[in-house]
């Protein structure tokens, strides 16, 4: 009598070999997970400290262009306190004004699509701008004010805090 020799996997051996996959899916699932979760994280909080870093260039450097006019910074905002708005002459004659009403950090200008704002960010949690004489005490007036000191913070679930002073150009 001639038997037939096939040689497989039982049925046994198969549950066996699938519950043993299924136990080591289990166990890797939640590291692989929680790599992604890393990766996701991190990009969201590089968006938001590049978007910090362009914020605050871009507040520096308008700040810097305010115009001096015979020793009197044409800054129309009240200098006496702190604020989250300015308005603005820059040295060419365009009125600026930055004003914070969280989370837009807006930007506009008087000669660019009349009272157009643009964003400069949409994760703001809040904007400071102070104002000081050259001797570090607070400024009372435009003609006092040397140095504009702000402070940004960006919120997309951390916050995330930059301080920048600006010296203003003496220029008449």
């Amino acid at each position: 009598m001639a038997r037939n020799q096939r040689r497989g996997f039982t049925l046994i051996e198969l549950v066996i070999g699938i519950s043993v996959l299924g136990l080591l899916a289990a166990v890797a699932a939640p590291y692989l997970s929680n790599g992604a979760r890393a990766y996701n994280g991190t990009q969201a909080a590089l968006y938001t400290v590049g978007n910090l870093r362009y914020t605050s260039e871009r507040i520096t450097r308008e700040l810097r262009d305010i115009d001096n006019n015979g020793g009197v910074f044409a800054i129309a905002t009240p200098v006496n306190t702190s604020g989250n708005a300015i308005t603005f002459t820059k040295a060419d004659g365009v009125t600026v004004s930055l004003s914070a009403v969280p989370p837009l950090l807006q930007i506009s200008y008087d000669t660019l699509a009349a009272g157009a704002k643009f964003t400069l960010s949409d994760q703001l949690s809040s904007l400071t701008l102070s104002y000081y004489r050259s001797d570090g005490l607070p400024a009372s007036t435009p003609a006092d004010v040397a140095y504009i000191e702000f402070e940004v913070v960006l919120d997309n679930g951390n916050r995330y805090a930059q301080r920048g002073r600006v010296a203003l150009r003496n220029r008449s």
